[in-house]
């Protein structure tokens, strides 16, 4: 695995890809008046800021737990590596992009926000084969247990409602 793939995986291109989608989000909302979301902006944007804040410390935590990582080839399955396999991904399609649509009280841009999920699905696809490629059986064993983006429920060990695809 080259070196930017290691430390960047999808996410340059998924964030150029994203942000050239938030910019057609934008001229909807700018070039056409939507209707806000909500007519009281100080709750939404209340809502907004600690979605955005809740983000940010996810980033920082899965960064800081990934900083030991980058440096020793092993799988990462601590901090919040233990509830999601992307939690880095996580923080900006689960809880900042949300959070700034409703910040900005902005239809075109909370639709951009929930379309991110879908499109990041498809785009760590290839980060999740090198990882299967490059871990093996660990790997899998994470992929078995932890969604991609936001946490799976823990079953009981007799149960069979597990899903065996590897989404979240």
């Amino acid at each position: 695995m080259n070196q930017l793939k290691k430390y960047f995986g999808m996410g340059m291109i998924g964030a150029g890809i994203s942000l050239a989608l938030l910019a057609v989000a934008w001229a909807i909302d700018h070039f056409w008046s939507w209707p806000g979301i909500m007519t009281d902006r100080v709750v939404l944007g209340r809502i907004g800021a600690v979605l955005m804040a809740l983000g940010l410390g996810l980033h920082i935590w899965s960064f800081a737990t990934l900083r030991n990582w980058w440096f020793h080839d092993r799988l990462c399955t601590g901090g919040p590596f233990r509830f999601v396999r992307h939690p880095m991904y996580a923080a900006w399609i689960t809880l900042i992009c949300p959070g700034l649509a409703l910040e900005l009280n902005s239809w075109p841009i909370l639709v951009w926000a929930v379309c991110l999920h879908p499109l990041w699905h498809v785009l760590v696809w290839p980060e999740e084969r090198l990882m299967a490629e490059r871990f093996g059986e660990d790997y899998q064993a994470l992929a078995a247990r932890t969604g991609r983006f936001i946490p799976r429920p823990s079953f009981s060990a007799g149960s069979k409602t597990r899903r065996k695809d590897g989404g979240s």
